[in-house]
């Protein structure tokens, strides 16, 4: 990834320095922070040790190196700045450096965002050390079965609404106000450690008249189910001759895709959204499972497709080490999946948590042409699963290899069709290679299926796909 390198030096008062940090007023430390997607910066703060509105920087992915010393406490208020004079005023008397990268856009042409901050005395740069993240999220579960994360919580703001008394109600509960570059829109909130996030989101909701507030909403990944028969070798098409000009790209939102697998000249792009620095890997095995699927490299036990072609991928680590992800993280995904010019979206997880903002969020995302398939998942309940049961996205069930419906396949009025769920597969997930089956497996064949059509069929409507498949399954 290039970078370009913009230095501005200003000159550094020590003594200034050395006051701000022996001076001690009581004022209470409060602010909001909201970086847009053009890089244009908003801060009001009023006596906020730097360090602390830096913090927000890291939370979206830029790295900020500072010498430690360097601590003066703020006070500024200032909207809708761009970047390069915002963080002037928030660093002077310090010197500093700004570092840029080229990020691909859903038009085509790179833009140049914001990639690190240098922060440090003149001539001491060697002191620098990287500012940790703000805070690692704690996902707790609720007493209604589902999972969030602590002291967050999610908000759409309609366009054109005033934000001062956002800012002013946000202040009251010492909290910390964020915006998601790729959904107008949508602004996180941080609070204070232990807050009470549903009391909090209500009030926000009411006060402000919001159609929706609500927790930063966790998911599980799905496993699928292992079936230790001794089978040795996957069933991996020989002969793999690539991809065609044609070729309609899946992304792929899962655990990520591990290294020295047969996949390498499928992938067209690739993110770890945990670490967006760090290559993609996968500690799970589950995401590696579904790109063998999505591809077509391995078919599923009972598909009867003759198709030899290939599917190009577009791997995303949505998922942690623990097997979850979060609405803000499907978003950060979703956001790259865009950009990269995904035409279907393939989502092998799923809970019974409905959530206004992923509602949203993919409404966004089929607005924008993506076609989205979900698992329906592994327990035969009856009830919703989502994001399967979200009305833009394919529910999808499991068959067995039979071609009948798989006994601990889920069912229901939002599972629009089954496929096949049985794969004989390369990796395991937290296991062992050979014999797995589940929603998932038909998720990412289906995925394979639609994405197969379109590169015959790219002017095809939602519509048409939905019955290609019904005659199809």
């Amino acid at each position: 990834m290039s970078l370009i390198r913009f230095q501005t030096i200003i000159s550094v008062f020590l003594l200034f320095l050395l006051l701000c940090q022996l001076v001690s007023v009581s004022v209470a430390a409060s602010f909001t922070f909201v970086l847009t997607h053009e890089d244009r910066l908003s801060v009001t703060a009023e006596d906020v040790p730097l360090q602390s509105i830096l913090l927000e920087l890291t939370a979206e992915g830029v790295i900020v190196r500072i010498d430690p010393a360097i601590n003066p406490r703020v006070s500024v208020n200032f909207n809708n700045r761009p970047m390069e004079q915002a963080l002037e005023s928030l660093l002077k008397p310090a010197s500093f450096s700004l570092l840029w990268e080229a990020r691909p856009q859903n038009s085509g042409t790179p833009a140049i965002r914001l990639a690190e901050v240098q922060v440090f005395q003149s001539g001491k740069k060697n002191l620098m050390q990287t500012l940790q993240p703000r805070r690692h999220e704690i996902i707790t579960k609720n007493k209604d079965g589902s999972y969030y994360v602590q002291d967050e919580i999610l908000l759409y703001i309609p366009a054109g609404t005033d934000l001062a008394e956002l800012r002013k109600l946000v202040q009251s509960y010492r909290a910390t106000l964020l915006e998601n570059s790729g959904f107008p829109g949508l602004v996180k909130v941080l609070l204070p450690e232990n807050s009470d996030v549903f009391a909090i989101a209500r009030d926000i909701k009411n006060k402000l008249n919001l159609e929706v507030s609500q927790p930063n909403y966790a998911y599980p990944i799905q496993s699928p189910v292992h079936y230790p028969i001794g089978v040795n070798e996957a069933d991996i098409i020989p002969g793999l001759s690539g991809l065609t000009d044609n070729s309609t790209p899946i992304a792929i939102l899962d655990s990520g895709l591990a290294n020295n697998t047969e996949l390498d000249k499928f992938v067209l792009s690739a993110l770890d959204v945990m670490n967006p620095n760090a290559p993609i890997s996968d500690t799970l095995g589950h995401g590696t499972q579904m790109a063998f699927i999505a591809s077509g490299v391995v078919k599923p036990y009972g598909s009867v497709d003759d198709n030899e072609s290939y599917i190009p991928i577009i791997p995303i680590r949505a998922f942690d080490d623990n097997g979850f992800t979060t609405d803000f993280k499907i978003m950060d995904a979703i956001n790259f999946a865009l950009a990269n010019n995904a035409k279907v979206m393939s989502l092998s997880w799923g809970s019974e948590t409905r959530s206004d903002v992923m509602e949203k969020a993919f409404t966004f995302a089929n607005e924008k042409g993506l076609i989205i398939v979900a698992s329906a998942g592994n327990e035969p309940t009856g009830k919703p699963v989502y994001p399967a049961a979200y009305p833009t996205v394919i529910g999808v069930g499991a068959l067995g290899p039979h071609g009948k419906t798989w006994e601990k396949s889920n069912y229901g009025n939002f599972v629009a069709l089954y496929a096949p769920g049985f794969a004989n597969l390369p990796v395991g997930h937290k296991g062992d290679p050979g014999m797995y089956a589940g929603t998932s497996i038909s998720a990412a064949f289906v995925a394979n299926t639609i994405a197969g059509y379109l590169s015959e069929n790219p002017a095809a409507t939602l519509q048409e796909i939905r019955d290609y498949l019904n005659k199809k399954y």
